[in-house]
């Protein structure tokens, strides 16, 4: 090859880069903030950059709605920032992994662009079995401490976009009870969050990896729930439930075998590359 091949190839492969066109299973856009991850057929997971840093997680005693799992408010500090997903994983992500539709709302012409329902934290654990064995990196659910830090989105109030004390506003930003017309509606529908996280509360609940337990009191750091316990967390309210559930601090938990049709997942991210 000339000189003049060789640079012009640098050169065809320098405007390549910057237009976004990479080979492979996974590409970003030029800032790296946001990643999408192939699944073939047609389907792809897009992520978001969350960075580290510090939050009060749980709710104040005079919090409208608050639950008693809710406190002692502790400061925590995610030394490590991560990917995470967009929205929840589709109907059409599922199948396209799993070869099947588990979801109780499977039906109509929307339905693949539906989050998928009816999963158990164990099914969630044998998809991202499936999603580690594709070569694109490492797949996991989101601890609690990343899932509330994410959906705050830097927010301190009841939810990202206020106290909303008479909830008027809920029904604009998220799928839920009577707005949602008892079914769930297909993803990124509703304004993202500050972070660009869009569905993080309502449409479905999302299973987090710990177990459920007592917050500790005191500044905490990375934390990842309790060792063991008899049911796993879930977060963020859902299609079925009042405004009141998808308050930021709220907390749910089910054993990790069970299916429940307001039920589903959101993915984070680890690439093989460094950042």
């Amino acid at each position: 090859m000339t000189q003049r091949s060789v640079a012009s190839a640098v050169c065809i492969g320098l405007l390549l880069l910057s237009a976004n066109v990479v080979s492979g299973r996974t590409a970003g856009d030029a800032s790296g903030r946001e990643r999408r991850v192939d699944l073939g057929s047609g389907e792809a997971m897009r992520f978001v950059w969350i960075p580290p840093g510090s939050y009060v997680r749980g709710s104040p005693a005079g919090e409208a709605g608050r639950g008693a799992d809710e406190g002692p408010r502790h400061e925590v500090t995610l030394t490590r920032g991560f990917f995470l997903g967009v929205h929840e994983v589709t109907q059409a992500h599922w199948e396209t992994v799993m070869g099947r539709n588990p979801s109780a709302f499977r039906y109509g012409v929307d339905a693949r662009r539906r989050p998928v329902d009816s999963v158990s934290w164990e099914d969630c654990a044998r998809f991202i079995a499936r999603l580690d064995g594709r070569g694109a990196g490492r797949f996991r659910l989101p601890t609690e401490a990343e899932w509330e830090y994410a959906a705050r989105a830097g927010s301190a109030t009841r939810f990202p976009w206020g106290d909303d004390l008479q909830e008027s506003e809920t029904h604009a930003h998220a799928w839920a009870n009577s707005r949602s017309y008892a079914v769930t509606h297909p993803v990124g529908t509703k304004p993202a969050n500050a972070w660009g996280l869009q569905d993080m509360h309502g449409n479905v609940w999302e299973w987090c990896s710990d177990w459920y337990g007592p917050y500790a009191s005191g500044p905490q750091r990375d934390p990842s729930g309790p060792a063991s316990g008899t049911e796993r967390v879930f977060r963020g309210g859902s299609w079925y439930d009042f405004p009141v559930s998808l308050r930021s601090a709220n907390r749910h938990r089910h054993r990790p075998h069970g299916r429940y049709t307001a039920v589903g997942l959101r993915l984070v991210w680890e690439p093989e590359e460094k950042r």
